[in-house]
């Protein structure tokens, strides 16, 4: 399940956004670029998300936010990778600035597929060589890489 999640990925090697919500619409587009939901889906995620950074950061800290969400009309599991060098404010909890974003849509039928992905998600998001390997890539395709030899030790 992991492995298709990480070859559907879109990946976005330098993150346009200048500020949260910017790259929230940023990671959503994307999402919905890849396939996962059509236009009509999109004003209500868009929402959710703002909804749940509301109630509490996705920064996780060591420069990683992992914004999800589930929709009714989410056609499967999609994940965006982003990474932003220059950091982005999060109000993550340990206030350091965003580099590296997961951003996680999920059919809202399927809460045990959601949270088996969030698992994996905040397994890579811990790992120090992992962070610094993606901030590194050279490339998209690089980046791709590196999450699909991580993601054959997924469950």
């Amino acid at each position: 399940m992991i492995a298709q999640l990480v070859d559907a990925a879109a990946l976005i090697g330098d993150l346009e956004a200048t500020n949260k919500d910017a790259a929230l619409k940023e990671l959503l587009a994307a999402a919905q670029a890849s396939g996962a939901f059509g236009a009509a889906a999109h004003k209500a995620l868009h929402k959710r998300l703002v909804e749940r950074e509301a109630i509490g950061s996705t920064g996780l800290g060591n420069g990683v936010a992992v914004p999800h969400v589930k929709g009714d009309n989410v056609a499967r599991p999609a994940l965006v990778v982003a990474r932003c060098r220059r950091g982005l404010e999060w109000q993550a909890i340990d206030g350091r600035a965003v580099q590296v974003l997961f951003f996680l849509v999920s059919p809202a039928a399927e809460p045990e597929v959601h949270l088996q992905c969030l698992r994996w998600i905040a397994g890579l998001a811990r790992n120090a060589d992992f962070r610094r390997f993606l901030l590194d890539a050279p490339s998209v395709e690089a980046m791709r890489d590196l999450l699909r030899e991580l993601g054959k030790e997924a469950p």
